[in-house]
């Protein structure tokens, strides 16, 4: 009951900041707020070896709460949760940022992973995820260790040496997961970036290596967004190579967005997916409701699924 209720507490809190600043700022600003709050309904249609099944599945209403603290210029403070049902640490780590364009985070954040799992919730275009995200990193997105790296108008560069067991769970071998990712912006002034990056590791206790090496590029003109990531991946799981092209476009309250997605695992048949999307947001930057439809088909095991997801997300 207690979850229920501050679940609820958060929902309300968003809506009634709806029309406010993007984040609430305490204890002469160095303390900060802000939150976000999304439910999903998934309609779905699983066909497998010509035999076909509905369903529809509503999930659980997410609620993060985010607390920013600056303890002074070079020092500040994350803390994440999603309090919307299981009370579950997203970020908690202590960040040290300095003029020099180095920086230091320690504590459990979210790796150097590529764009789509960089992309925060509130600005992606579309509500499900890659299929190349799962062959990014084993057990998840977030981990716990030590990210250093260094930037300026032109570069960034981060490396993180993590446990590789995922978020809010202890090291669960005795090595440790590296992974590392350079940026640029090459083309003058044109909002362009261009990225490589890698990721070395053992899942669980597995002695079979987990890899993964992929480009990246993303590109935005005016109301256009383009982007692109082709990766290749080894590990326990197989070997294959991925890639997506995720295209949106911007008018007013509108942003239609599509993606198709490509794996060709070796010695086995493909799969791939399209996603179109469209976004409306009443409230710019603050409402959201994010309609998909996607169809999924794998040929090596026969089965395809076609879904429509709708998600309906607030924020600070």
């Amino acid at each position: 009951m207690r979850d229920h209720v501050a679940g609820l507490a958060v929902v309300l809190f968003l809506v009634g900041q709806a029309l406010g600043a993007s984040s609430v700022e305490l204890v002469d600003g160095r303390l900060s707020l802000d939150g976000q709050v999304w439910s999903t309904a998934q309609f779905y249609r699983f066909t497998s070896g010509g035999v076909s099944t509905n369903d529809a599945t509503f999930g659980r209403t997410v609620a993060l709460v985010g607390l920013t603290g600056r303890i002074s210029p070079v020092v500040s403070t994350r803390a994440y949760v999603d309090v919307g049902r299981y009370w579950a640490a997203l970020d908690m780590y202590v960040d040290f940022a300095w003029s020099s364009g180095f920086e230091l985070r320690i504590g459990q954040f979210l790796p150097p992973l590529g764009f789509d799992y960089l992309t925060d919730y509130f600005t992606q275009s579309l509500a499900n995820s890659s299929l190349l995200q799962t062959y990014v990193k084993p057990n998840g997105g977030r981990d716990i260790g030590a990210m250093g790296g260094w930037q300026n108008e032109r570069f960034t560069v981060r490396t993180a040496v993590i446990n590789g067991a995922g978020a809010n769970t202890d090291d669960n071998n005795v090595r440790k997961d590296v992974c590392a990712r350079l940026t640029a912006k090459p083309l003058g002034d044109l909002d362009a970036v261009v990225a490589l990056r890698g990721y070395y590791g053992w899942p669980d206790w597995s002695d079979t290596v987990w890899s993964s090496v992929a480009a990246e590029a993303r590109l935005e003109s005016g109301p256009l967004e383009l982007q692109v990531e082709i990766q290749n991946h080894s590990g326990d799981d197989g070997r294959n190579n991925a890639a997506y092209l995720l295209a949106g476009w911007s008018v007013g309250m509108l942003a239609p967005a599509v993606r198709f997605d490509l794996v060709l695992p070796q010695g086995e048949r493909p799969e791939w997916m399209f996603t179109g999307g469209l976004n409306v947001q009443p409230i710019a930057d603050h409402l959201k409701v994010m309609l998909d439809c996607s169809y999924r088909r794998n040929y090596h095991g026969n089965w395809s699924v076609f879904a429509f997801l709708f998600r309906l997300q607030a924020w600070l």
